[in-house]
């Protein structure tokens, strides 16, 4: 009984996770459900479509629509600072908006 409680509490409690926005990534794995691979960030950047710099309502929790690279506007992971992203990113400000994202170094 107390195993079937404590993995009960575990599903749960993984279910609030926010999608893997900013995950490492291949063309064909590493995303989750809803969420696409940017490979022209090396390591892969899981993200999603959006059409508005600074908005946070196209995108997943935690994350919100910004370049990541080149000219294309996507998804990117909301940060504070540089320990809120992988070591391969920096947490740089957003374009129309007083938020800062993981994005790749330059």
């Amino acid at each position: 009984m107390k195993f079937a409680l404590a993995l009960i509490v575990m599903l749960v409690a993984c279910g609030d996770d926010p999608p893997n926005v900013a995950g490492s990534c291949t063309a064909t794995d590493g995303c989750d459900e809803g969420l696409t691979c940017n490979t022209t960030v090396p390591g892969g950047y899981c993200t999603a479509a959006c059409t508005t710099s600074g908005s946070t309502g196209e995108c997943p929790d935690g994350s919100v629509c910004d370049a990541v690279s080149g000219a294309a506007i996507t998804c990117v992971k909301i940060c504070k600072g540089a320990g809120d992203c992988r070591s391969d990113l920096d947490c740089n400000g957003v374009s129309g908006s007083n938020l800062k994202a993981c994005k790749p170094k330059p």
